[in-house]
């Protein structure tokens, strides 16, 4: 299906760049074999992190770089067809891959509490499904995302297609409202790919606790072109967790 652009050749590793990572085998739910880095930070929180629609994770050193900068651990993962994972992306094959990315870290002693789900663009879509799903991990991010694959046809052709001609919905809007833990949602306004009023209308179904955060630059430079707000507002958000973790083990 020409939704998904994966690429399996990898441009870059992480130890080029002087951090140190394990290269992980683990299994979608579904008992696809998927590929993933494990990058060890000073914290005990980890984030678990969906990336987006084109190449695979060897794409997102940038990213990688600044969230272990903060010193949080990491686990960013390849879906089924991306990179060196085996198998062919499907919608129910992604969240089967997000949901065995998820048992890997249940089996090396993390709590839900302790896993910040972060997901951009079509990984938002993932990230959003597993908070869902899962309840009660720490918080979610969700940059750069749609409501739906409905709504956004409509950005892209001028008109919603009819529900079965999208054989991948991607219905996010239906997921987010109720979701309890804390989000962040970040979205650039001058997005040309997946425009601005779709991280509105996703903060705007949101329940609380939620953070908007508005960005600028195009889909796949506002990392860059927003660097300073980008980072200091997950930051923020990240800190804001941890505090919120510390009350809860302090009243548990």
């Amino acid at each position: 299906s020409k939704v998904y652009r994966p690429r399996n050749n990898f441009v870059a590793f992480p130890s080029d760049f002087g951090i140190e990572f394990e290269d992980i085998k683990f299994s979608s739910r579904d008992q696809v074999l998927l590929n993933g880095w494990f990058i060890k930070g000073s914290s005990g929180k980890i984030i678990l992190f969906c990336h987006g629609n084109f190449g695979n994770i060897s794409s997102r050193i940038d990213i990688i770089w600044e969230l272990h900068s903060l010193g949080y651990n990491i686990f960013i993962f390849d879906y089924r067809g991306f990179g060196r994972s085996h198998g062919i992306p499907s919608e129910g094959g992604l969240y089967n891959d997000g949901l065995g990315a998820y048992d890997y870290l249940k089996s090396r002693g993390y709590r839900d509490r302790d896993i910040i789900l972060f997901g951009r663009s079509l990984g938002g879509v993932i990230a959003i499904f597993l908070a869902n799903t899962i309840k009660n991990c720490m918080g979610l991010i969700v940059d750069s995302s749609f409501s739906s694959s409905r709504d956004l046809s409509y950005d892209l052709f001028g008109f919603k297609l009819p529900g079965f001609m999208l054989s991948n919905r991607l219905e996010s809007i239906k997921r987010i409202k109720d979701i309890k833990i804390p989000k962040l949602i970040i979205h650039s306004e001058n997005d040309n790919v997946i425009p601005f009023h779709h991280g509105e209308r996703l903060f705007e179904m949101a329940g609380d606790p939620k953070k908007f955060l508005k960005i600028k630059g195009f889909h796949n430079t506002c990392l860059l072109d927003s660097k300073d707000i980008y980072i200091d507002g997950i930051k923020n958000f990240l800190e804001s967790l941890e505090m919120n973790s510390q009350l809860r083990d302090y009243t548990d």
